[in-house]
């Protein structure tokens, strides 16, 4: 390849005669060659500019990118390739480079081309100093990354539209860790307007936590189903209260799930969180003009709260009246109730609910308390005494597959149960703790039964029932 001597820094750099002496002592022509065809055929822009910032050599890059030729730079002025706003940016950089010329920097700059196009160049720059400490100019390189400039806009623009209607939706997106203070290392500013804080008030705050906001009587329970929702890889819906900054309860869903690596490791919880305190109320209100569910033809809620209510009445009248609450979990009947037809749905609630009345008396109550869940009271001399008697026969009874016509769904549970009542409670606390009970006993393993002795005894205990394969239709 034919090589060819490009003018030396000296004459680049050094207005005539000025100075030109002592930096050519500085810089041995014969140390200094540089192959202007190889630097010709880089992509990379090199260039020299002066102590002003003007370019005074460049290779044959700069005029593919920006139209104009080495002999057109030197006679333009600074602001012709230059974008105005970005004149004095380069002023800085360079100075900076002169301070501190052993520092490495960048700095993405808009440059102008010869059709008045702006362009995107990324500059490197080293100053030019001679043995005795003067600044003679600089050296360096100037990149194409307007791709990367592009792509970095749309990606900050998306990720602004995305803000924007996530800020914009009736509720809370959050990011947590998994832990008891449900430290959030995420809240949206729809945070404000359900909670009454700031989400800086919240995230990553040890002085309060979201923990704080849920009312005590339901921190287990959201804790338990969590773990339960988490341990399976499945996403949780859940219903709970919280408590505002103005000391309003509100009642709220909160739907989400777990976030996982590739190999499994779980890296936080992820939601939202909306208030349904209006629907919740209206919810309570409908029930309460139907006292029978007319799928499964069992009490409602709101009656089975009102028959614990009375039982609870009279149990501060008669003491001897024991009452036990029984929350007894489906494992995984949530996801199959979706799959199954309106008929079949139909038929499988009655024969499950035939099955746990087939182990009542004639005074308890039987109630489908949520999708998955049913709950049962039951109210003798001997309730707590028979307490696990009873929840074992209740498993031994579901043990047999529920089926109709080809279809078989085997059922698996964990029960939750509530002893040692006082009377004092309030109906809702106890089935919510029976809940929380159950899902810890989900926790702990397939078929298991949690008991809550309220009443000053073992606190909870664990013991394997029932042990069948997960549920499963075939």
């Amino acid at each position: 390849m034919a090589t060819a001597r490009i003018e030396l820094l000296t004459e680049i750099l050094v207005e005539d005669n000025e100075s030109a002496a002592g930096f050519a002592n500085d810089f041995d022509p014969a140390t200094t060659p540089l192959i202007a065809p190889l630097l010709d055929a880089i992509d990379t822009v090199v260039f020299v500019a002066d102590t002003n910032g003007k370019l005074r050599y460049v290779n044959a890059a700069w005029a593919r990118l920006t139209g104009f030729s080495l002999k057109e730079t030197r006679s333009l002025a600074r602001s012709d390739y230059l974008h105005p706003q970005d004149e004095d940016r380069w002023l800085r950089f360079l100075d900076a480079r002169k301070r501190d010329p052993q520092r490495t920097a960048v700095l993405v700059l808009r440059f102008l081309t010869n059709a008045g196009e702006t362009i995107h160049l990324e500059a490197g720059a080293q100053a030019v100093v001679t043995d005795s400490g003067k600044c003679m100019g600089f050296v360096g390189t100037l990149s194409d990354v307007g791709r990367r400039v592009q792509a970095e806009g749309l990606k900050e623009a998306s990720h602004r539209t995305l803000e924007t209607l996530i800020n914009s939706l009736p509720g809370l997106v959050y990011r947590c860790r998994n832990n008891r203070q449900w430290t959030m290392e995420y809240m949206s500013n729809g945070c404000e307007v359900l909670t009454g804080y700031p989400p800086e008030a919240l995230i990553n705050s040890e002085r309060l936590t979201y923990a704080d906001l849920i009312v005590p009587e339901d921190r287990d329970q959201v804790w338990e189903n969590v773990q339960a929702s988490l341990r399976e890889h499945r996403a949780f819906e859940l219903m709970y209260r919280i408590r505002t900054a103005r000391g309003e309860e509100r009642w709220v869903l909160e739907r989400g799930r777990g976030n996982f690596s590739k190999s499994g490791e779980l890296l936080g919880v992820e939601g939202f969180i909306t208030d349904i305190t209006r629907e919740r109320h209206e919810q309570i209100r409908l029930r309460s003009d139907s006292l029978y569910d007319p799928e499964t033809h069992l009490p409602t809620p709101t009656l089975f709260l009102d028959r614990l209510d009375m039982a609870l009445r009279r149990r501060t009248i008669r003491p001897l009246d024991a009452v036990a609450v029984f929350v007894v979990h489906l494992d995984q009947f949530a996801k199959w109730r979706a799959t199954l037809g309106v008929h079949f749905r139909e038929r499988a609630f009655l024969d499950i609910g035939r099955r746990m009345e087939s182990v009542l008396n004639a005074v308890d109550t039987l109630c489908l308390w949520n999708d998955s869940e049913f709950a049962f009271l039951h109210e003798c001399p001997d309730a707590d005494a028979n307490a696990r008697a009873i929840a074992a026969r209740l498993q031994q009874q579901l043990r047999a597959p529920v089926v109709d016509g080809g279809n078989e769904m085997f059922l698996t549970t964990s029960i939750g149960v509530v002893t040692g009542v006082r009377g004092s409670e309030q109906a809702e606390d106890i089935v919510s703790l029976a809940s929380t009970a159950a899902a810890r006993a989900r926790n702990a393993g397939v078929g298991r039964i949690e008991v809550v002795d309220m009443g000053g005894g073992a606190a909870t205990s664990a013991t394997d029932t029932a042990k069948t394969g997960l549920s499963e239709v075939r």
